[in-house]
């Protein structure tokens, strides 16, 4: 991948359908930013250095609801799977790490080696997945379509709210464009302003003798 934009040429596949080969010509004008399909390999194992079966690991949230309601019954909002396994190959040079080293896997991020399951062909290194704070990788993996709807509570009306939905419904716009509530005139029709220019109030002079 680091190397830049290659064009496929023709690829060989096994009997099982996986690809054993692949054929390209390296087009290094090319923008690799543009790029859509990225691809990283791994040098050809030898007998000294195999490739290493992992494990990666990447855990999900407990609950498929950021903050449950006091009706909220626990058991409706369970996450069905919490923990999602990948199986792949790496570099030889993981074999040298201890647990609770991290390390970057190319295009898949931050993982902390958990240790090694298994002997001998079984033999197997687990990385868990440390989150970046990215949202992709904050976001829950539980597909929303399976996520139960909590029961909605019944609506009570005469309510203060209801009340002040109602009044927003009826409200009057006015010349100004907001939505203002028609009242009486709280000192009378006549106000006795002394000049309309300013609106001020017509009152008796204190100083009068």
């Amino acid at each position: 991948m680091d190397w830049g934009n290659a064009i496929v040429r023709s690829k060989t596949i096994d009997a099982n359908g996986v690809v054993t080969a692949i054929e390209m010509d390296l087009n290094l004008e090319g923008d690799f930013r543009k790029t859509k399909k990225k691809i990283t390999w791994l040098t050809q194992p030898t007998a000294e250095h195999p490739l290493v079966d992992v494990t990666l690991l990447d855990y999900d949230y407990l609950i498929t609801k950021k903050k449950l309601e006091e009706n909220d019954e626990l058991k409706d909002f369970v996450s069905p799977v919490t923990e999602f396994r990948s199986e792949a190959y790496a570099d030889a040079n993981v074999g040298e790490l201890k647990k609770g080293d991290i390390i970057q896997f190319e295009r898949k991020g931050y993982y902390i080696f958990d240790g090694a399951i298994g002997e001998g062909e079984a033999l197997r290194l687990e990385f868990i997945h440390i989150p970046d704070g990215r949202q992709a990788s904050l976001a829950s993996k539980h597909v929303p379509s399976e996520t139960p709807t909590p029961k909605e509570k019944p609506t009570k009306g005469g309510g203060k709210k209801d009340k002040q939905l109602q009044a927003k419904k009826t409200a009057t716009p006015t010349k100004t464009g907001l939505s203002m509530y028609n009242v009486d005139q709280v000192y009378g029709e006549d106000l006795g302003f002394e000049n309309d220019g300013v609106k001020m109030y017509k009152v008796d002079n204190v100083y009068e003798a």
